[in-house]
C-alpha cells in the first residue's frame, strides 16, 4: 500500500455532508473520552477563530464496495472517539439553539445540524443516522441524536453532552457566538483522511503510524494484527473473526470500573489458559508482541482460539461483576460475596479464579481457592511484601494446581514454600503497626474479624459489608472537643494521637448513621450512642464497658485483633 496516495486533507464539514454512512464496527472499543479530552477540544475550537484552522489529526477509514446510487458504508478504524465527540457536540448545539433562541432565527442552522447527524435524501427525508456506534453505545447515541436526552443511559456519552451543554450555556453569550462555534467545527477543523481497502492494508498502516510515534494501545494493535492475519488465511472467515472479537470487546468493555480492563483480561487469560499453557508472567510491554502475535501465528485454528477467548471473557466479566449463577441461590450468594471481597483485596488472583471456574463446578473447592488467595494477599499487603511476584504466583497456580489430584493441597504447599506466605509472627507484628484508612479494604478486614471471631457480621454485613461504616473510637479529626474530651482526660499527646488514631485497635464498625452522630463525642456519649442505636456488631458492643480509652487500650486491642487475624481469619 502506498500510504501517500491515500492521504486526503479535508474539513470536518466534508465528513458530515457526503453520501456515506460512518460505522464504528463492533470489534472497536467503546466510547471512552473523559473531561480532559473534552476540555482540550473546546479549547482548540475557541482558538480557531483567531488562529485559523485546527488540525484534528488523522482519521483512518476502511471502505467497502462503492456504489454510485444509494448510501455507502465506511468503517472507522481509527478516529472514532473524535468523530463521536464532535457528533455529540453538534447535538448539544442543536438543543441549545432550540432551548434559548427563537425558532425563526435558528431553523436553518438546526436543519444544517440535522443533515450532519442524519443521511437525508433529496426530499429531506431521514434515511438513517450518519454515524452508527457499536453495540454497547448505540442506543444511547441514537436517543441523543433523536433529542431524547433523558433516555441516554451511557455515562460517557451523557458526560460529554452535559460538558458541552454547560460550556454553551456559560461561554456562548449570544446567537452569533453559537453560530460561529458551529461554523468553526465544520469549516476549520481539518483532518487527514486515509482510506484502507482491507484489514491487511489497515494493519500495515497502523504499524507504520505506531512506529512513527503514534502510540496505540496493545488492544488496538492486537485487533489489527488479528484482522490482518484473518484476511490472509484461507481457512478463516474474516466476518466470523470480526464478530468474535466484537463479542470479546463487548464483554471486557462492560467492566468500566476496571482500569485498562482489556489489557487486564488478556494478561490474565494468557497466564491462566490451559489451552496455551504459558508458564511465565505476561507484562503489559509483552502482551501484544510477542505473546499475542506468537499465539495467533502458531494457532492452527484462529476461530477456535477466539471462541475460547470469548468464553473466558464472558466468565471474567461474571467473576468481576460477582454474577456467578451456576450453583444454588445460597451458594451463588456466598461465592459472589467472596469474589467481591477478592476484588477489594486485589484483582491479581483472578488469573487463578479464571482457570478454577473453567475447570471445576465444586463450589467448596472454589470457595477455598478464593479464601486462600485473599489470605495470601492480605498477609503480603500488611507485611509490605513486594507485589512484583504476585502475577508469577497466580500464573504458576493456574497452570499447575489443577494438574494435581488435590488442587487445594498443591496451593497450600506452594504458598508455604520459599516464604511466600508471611508467618503468624510477621503478620501480627505488622498488623499491629499498620495505619488503616477509610477504605473498602478496611471494612472488609473489620467485618471478616466480626464474622469469623464474633460469630456473625451484623445485618448490614450479611447484605453487603461495604455499606457499613468505619468508626474511630479515639476521634480522627482534631478540634477543641478532641483535646478537651480525649487527649487531656486520657493523657494522650498530639503526636500519639497522630500515630494511633488509625491503628486497628482504635477502629470498629457501625451501621446506618456514619460517624456523624458518634464522631467527636466523649467516650461515655459514644458508648451510649452504640447502645441506643442497637448496632449488631459484637466488636462494637464490647466497647460499652470501657472506663477509659488511651494508648494502652488501643495497643491492647490492636494486639488482640492481630492475633485473631493471624490465627482465625487469614489462614491457609
Amino acid at each position: 500500500m502506498q500510504i501517500a496516495e491515500q492521504i486526503r486533507p479535508k474539513e470536518m464539514g466534508d465528513l458530515f455532508s457526503q453520501n456515506e454512512r460512518l460505522k464504528i464496527p463492533s470489534y472497536q472499543r467503546r466510547y471512552s473520552w473523559e473531561k480532559e479530552q473534552f476540555e482540550d477540544l473546546w479549547r482548540d475550537l475557541n482558538k480557531t477563530g483567531s488562529e485559523g484552522g485546527h488540525f484534528f489529526g488523522t482519521i483512518v477509514f476502511m471502505s467497502n464496495i462503492h456504489v454510485a446510487q444509494g448510501t455507502n458504508e465506511i468503517d472507522i478504524v481509527d478516529g472514532q472517539q473524535r468523530i463521536t465527540t464532535v457528533s455529540i457536540l453538534l447535538c448539544a448545539i442543536r438543543d441549545h439553539l432550540r432551548e434559548f433562541y427563537d425558532e425563526d432565527d435558528t431553523n436553518q442552522r438546526v436543519e444544517t445540524i440535522e443533515e450532519a447527524l442524519w443521511i437525508v435524501n433529496r426530499d429531506g427525508e431521514k434515511q438513517g443516522m450518519r454515524l452508527t456506534l457499536g453495540n454497547l453505545d448505540h442506543d444511547s447515541y441514537e436517543n441523543l441524536v433523536n433529542g431524547y436526552v433523558n433516555e441516554v443511559e451511557n455515562e460517557k456519552i451523557e458526560l460529554a453532552y452535559k460538558f458541552f451543554q454547560e460550556r454553551l450555556d456559560t461561554e456562548c453569550r449570544n446567537l452569533s457566538e453559537v453560530k460561529e462555534l458551529h461554523d468553526r467545527i465544520l469549516d476549520q477543523l481539518i483532518y487527514v483522511s486515509i482510506t484502507a481497502k482491507g484489514h491487511s492494508e489497515a494493519y500495515q498502516l497502523f504499524e507504520t503510524m505506531n512506529n512513527r510515534g503514534l502510540s496505540l494501545s496493545p488492544i488496538d494493535l492486537m485487533k489489527n494484527y488479528l484482522l490482518m492475519k484473518a484476511s490472509k488465511r484461507g481457512d478463516t472467515s474474516e466476518n466470523r473473526v470480526e464478530d468474535l472479537w466484537g463479542d470479546i470487546i463487548q464483554n471486557i468493555d462492560s467492566l468500566s470500573d476496571i482500569h485498562d480492563s482489556g489489557e487486564t483480561f488478556f494478561r490474565q487469560y494468557f497466564m491462566s489458559s490451559h489451552l496455551l499453557g504459558i508458564n511465565q508472567k505476561i507484562t503489559k510491554s509483552k502482551l501484544y508482541d510477542p505473546t499475542f502475535t506468537d499465539t495467533i501465528d502458531e494457532s492452527e485454528n484462529v476461530e477456535e482460539l477466539l471462541e475460547d477467548i470469548r468464553e473466558k471473557s464472558a466468565l471474567f466479566r461474571r467473576l468481576l461483576q460477582q454474577d456467578i449463577s451456576r450453583f444454588s441461590d445460597s451458594e451463588n450468594s456466598e461465592i459472589n460475596r467472596l469474589l467481591r471481597d477478592a476484588e477489594i483485596v486485589s484483582i491479581t488472583p483472578f488469573t487463578l479464579f479464571l482457570r478454577a471456574f473453567s475447570e471445576s463446578d465444586d463450589v467448596d473447592l472454589l470457595k477455598e481457592i478464593i479464601r486462600r488467595s485473599n489470605a495470601l494477599l492480605i498477609r503480603r499487603q500488611i507485611c509490605d511484601r513486594n507485589t512484583g511476584p504476585h502475577d508469577t504466583i497466580f500464573n504458576h497456580l493456574a497452570q499447575n494446581a489443577f494438574e494435581s489430584d488435590n488442587p487445594i493441597q498443591y496451593i497450600v504447599d506452594y504458598l508455604e514454600s520459599e516464604g511466600r506466605f508471611p508467618n503468624d509472627d510477621q503478620f501480627r507484628r505488622h498488623f499491629v503497626q499498620e495505619d488503616f484508612s477509610r477504605t473498602d479494604r478496611t471494612k472488609y478486614i473489620l467485618s471478616k474479624i466480626e464474622e469469623i471471631h464474633f460469630g456473625h457480621g451484623g445485618k448490614e454485613v450479611v447484605e453487603s459489608r461495604y455499606r457499613v461504616h468505619i468508626e474511630h473510637i479515639l476521634p480522627e479529626r482534631p478540634g477543641k472537643n478532641l483535646t478537651k474530651l480525649w487527649l487531656e482526660p486520657f493523657g494522650i499527646t498530639e503526636d500519639e494521637h497522630d500515630d494511633f488514631k488509625k491503628r486497628i485497635g482504635n477502629l470498629t464498625l457501625l451501621e446506618d448513621d456514619p460517624n456523624i452522630s458518634a464522631s467527636n463525642r466523649s467516650l461515655k456519649k459514644k458508648q451510649e450512642y452504640y447502645t441506643e442505636n442497637a448496632t449488631d456488631f459484637k466488636m462494637t458492643h464490647e466497647l460499652e464497658d470501657q472506663d477509659q480509652w488511651g494508648i494502652s487500650e488501643i495497643e491492647a486491642r490492636s494486639e488482640r485483633l492481630a492475633q485473631i487475624a493471624a490465627e482465625e481469619v487469614w489462614i491457609l
